[in-house]
């Protein structure tokens, strides 16, 4: 029998895309339809005292130009998702078109709408705003005092959101310390850059009462949801289709202000209107990360992490989006990482800044914490003296304590946390570069080596809605298969590991499986693709599906077979009784049999639906190895090795798996070594551009040495932890805790990440000024 779960097969969908075949946003054009470009604040915080769009409309070719006086009573303000437990102000989510004043630099104010997308560009420099400007902050530390200019006066503070997750007795656990660490760390805020940026198509149809929106989305289930509670209609107005996207990442699972611009435009035009991001657009609108944080570790002369105290504060930007409190959830409630620490306190304070709405990316808050917790397991080493690695052995939750909920109230379900760092060890040739290392040290000359250790966890699912998913699956009367799944692929290869799944339940092969997405009517719900749920959430229901439509299948056969259901054996596209299978019919047969007897009124075949509910987070775990040498004349790192050892449980295709992990190592080192969205003290952009944002090239990257020590986890059919965000937790702190080894035999400490040659030489040539 060929069983297709754990080869490596060709991503089906790479084709059309490699031909030039692929339908993008960019690509569509429904009949009468229009264009529409945006109109961007150019201050950070201003008042807005006049909005001049008389020369714009007068333009030829322009039909319409909005501003929030024109959605004053259709339009409400985006909705933002909030998590048990966390607390937050009201009166800040984030307005459509600006109304009053603006709160960052690239903020949306009017659209302009024409014929076309030149008329449309030349139209909205007519458009005339006047400004009165006002006191800005940008920096989160600064904005959290009291004192600080505030983003919102109504509101009368900055500090929009809170969670706070603590468990044990940690004054207990200080005050038996030998050591307390203290410690503050910075992650920068990134752009999470997608090849393809955001863009839509609105078209209203006025029969149906039904808004279509054709957008670049991760879930069109999750974007229905936030319309109908953006526009105050009910949720059967709206369908969302995502074509072919081109990445996401985490920042195209919201609703922005264009794609809700775009509803109401299409509504009252009558015509379908098309808005496609421009790069700078992207850069200066959709932002990530930005959290300082604030550790102490209670710990003691054995280097065991006796509890756990830190105090975050997270960059929001100026308004709420759907996922502005996602990483300050994750961030909380999993900064203990893959650990035994009995005693934590963590609290995560979300900060209003004069800078761009912040959401979900690729990770969502682990990395935030991972980065802190991991550098602090550096420092531990450092300061009772003992290796990195044993420190971390010494305190990692071993398998015999599995499953383990944390200080902080995580449920780990199983696996072996070790284990990866005991391969990572091997394949790293770890105790060599440490003999290369003392022999460089001895001789007090040359580049300076650093190794970098991480290991970390990663949660798979999200939580709440995000844990059920439907897959509706058809066997056509030719034995064909078609999958409905919700999940909402950008680049994952979910329509190549769903065949594969599917195939093998069903004893055909994958070229025999149709897997279709990317339509809200598909499916009565779902979630999209977020929380690395795909295969763990939407892969397990499309097995659940594959599944009883095999049992539909087995009673029809067993007829046939003269034998019982469970008897029925489905292998190589044939079917036959347990033990004859000399005396098989074909797959096609028995699907042509149970054919004739299902219910008229639906698509020709059975159909049978799969729902799979997660009861809780499944976890992965990682360790990531980085061996790099710094120059200090130039303050350049070159990497001299790269390991990372994954659990991700049972690979459906290990192809995939490498590629996900090649692809978020390589995020990951580009935020620990050049990326930062940088800003003046007025809110100007300085990295508004790929030109001026180091996004890593080909010759940035490391040889990988991948390897993965698989545990089945029993909280889904297939077994699977995803594995899609896990990389990107553990390698920038692998990256930045190599580099402070490096410079530790100067006494040099390493700079906030990202660790760029000047950074690095400024701390080698400055150090202590």
């Amino acid at each position: 029998m060929t069983t297709y779960t754990g080869q490596w097969m060709l991503r089906r969908e790479d084709t059309p895309l490699l031909t030039g075949n692929g339908s993008f946003i960019e690509d569509m054009a429904p009949p009468g339809l229009l264009h529409a470009t945006a109109l961007r604040s150019v201050y950070a915080h201003a008042l807005i005292t006049r909005i001049d769009t008389t020369a714009a409309l007068a333009m030829p070719g322009v039909v319409s130009v909005i501003t929030s006086d024109d959605l004053e009573g259709s339009v409400g303000d985006l909705s933002t998702v909030g998590r048990p437990g966390m607390e937050w102000v009201e009166g800040a989510n984030h307005p459509v078109l600006a109304r009053g004043k603006v709160g960052y630099v690239g903020q949306l104010v009017a659209v302009v709408v024409a014929e076309s997308l030149s008329i449309a560009r030349d139209a909205v420099d007519l458009v005339r705003v006047d400004y009165e400007p006002l006191p800005v902050v940008m920096d989160i530390t600064e904005a959290a005092k009291d004192g600080s200019p505030l983003v919102h006066e109504h509101i009368g503070t900055n500090l929009g959101a809170s969670l706070r997750v603590a468990g044990g007795d940690l004054d207990a656990a200080f005050a038996r310390a030998d050591h307390v660490i203290d410690e503050h760390f910075e992650v920068p805020r990134l752009s999470p850059a997608p090849l393809e940026g955001r863009g839509a198509i609105a078209q209203y149809d006025p029969e149906q009462r039904t808004m279509t929106l054709w957008m670049t989305t991760q879930g069109g289930h999750h974007i229905k949801e936030l319309l109908e509670e953006t526009f105050n209609l009910p949720i059967e107005h709206f369908r969302v289709m995502a074509p072919d996207v081109g990445g996401g990442f985490g920042m195209k699972h919201h609703l922005y202000p264009e794609d809700a611009s775009l509803c109401y435009l299409a509504y009252k035009l009558g015509r379908p209107v098309k808005w496609v991001e421009e790069r700078m657009e992207n850069m200066v609108a959709s932002h990530a990360r930005g959290f300082a944080t604030h550790v102490q570790a209670a710990i003691d002369n054995e280097g065991h992490i006796l509890g756990f105290r830190a105090r975050q504060l997270a960059d929001m930007g100026a308004y709420y989006i759907a996922g502005t409190l996602t990483p300050i959830n994750v961030a909380a409630r999993r900064m203990l990482g893959p650990y035994l620490i009995d005693a934590a306190d963590i609290e995560c304070v979300g900060v209003f800044t004069n800078l761009p709405p912040t959401g979900p990316f690729r990770g969502a808050g682990q990395p935030e914490s991972t980065f802190c917790v991991e550098r602090t397991m550096d420092i531990i080493a450092a300061k009772v003296g003992l290796d990195p690695v044993e420190v971390r052995r010494r305190n990692l939750v071993p398998p015999s304590a599995l499953p383990y909920t944390t200080a902080t109230g995580m449920r780990y379900d199983s696996g072996d946390f070790i284990a990866p760092m005991n391969r990572a060890i091997e394949l790293a040739d770890y105790d060599r570069w440490r003999d290369a290392q003392r022999m460089q040290r001895a001789e007090n000359k040359g580049k300076l080596i650093g190794i970098g250790v991480a290991t970390a966890c990663k949660a798979a699912g999200g939580g709440g809605a995000s844990f059920t998913s439907d897959a509706r699956v058809v066997v056509t009367p030719q034995g064909k298969v078609k999958v409905y799944t919700e999940v909402s692929p950008h680049g994952q290869g979910i329509e190549t590991v769903f065949s594969q799944i599917a195939a093998d339940v069903l004893g055909i092969t994958p070229a025999d499986v149709q897997v279709l997405h990317g339509d809200s009517d598909m499916v009565f719900r779902g979630q999209g693709t977020f929380a690395s749920r795909s295969l763990t959430v939407g892969g397990s229901a499309t097995h659940v599906g594959a599944t009883e439509a095999r049992n539909v299948l087995a009673g029809v056969a067993a007829q046939k077979l003269g034998c019982a259901p469970e008897e029925v054996e489905f292998k190589d596209s044939k079917v036959y009784k347990r033990g004859t299978p000399g005396q098989s019919i074909s797959f096609a047969e028995v699907a042509a049999a149970a054919s004739a007897t299902a219910q008229p009124g639906g698509e020709p075949g059975i159909e049978v639906t799969g729902t799979f509910v997660l009861e809780d987070n499944v976890f992965s775990s990682m360790a990531h190895i980085a061996v790099v040498e710094v120059d200090p004349d130039t303050g350049c790192i070159r990497f001299l090795r790269y390991v990372a050892v994954h659990d991700c449980g049972p690979m459906v295709n290990p192809m995939i798996v490498e590629g996900q992990v090649h692809g978020g190592i390589a995020q990951g080192l580009g935020e620990a070594l050049g990326e930062v969205m940088a800003y003046t003290r007025e809110g100007q952009p300085l990295t508004g551009s790929l030109m001026d944002y180091h996004l890593p090239l080909a010759e940035d990257m490391p040889e990988i040495i991948f390897e993965t020590v698989n545990t089945v986890s029993p909280m889904n059919p297939l077994g699977v932890r995803g594995i899609g965000e896990a990389p990107t937790v553990a390698a920038p702190v692998a990256v930045a805790n190599a580099v402070a080894d490096a410079l530790s035999s100067l006494g040099v400490r390493v700079p906030n990440i990202p660790l760029t040659p000047m950074r690095v030489w400024n701390a080698i040539h400055h150090a202590g000024s």
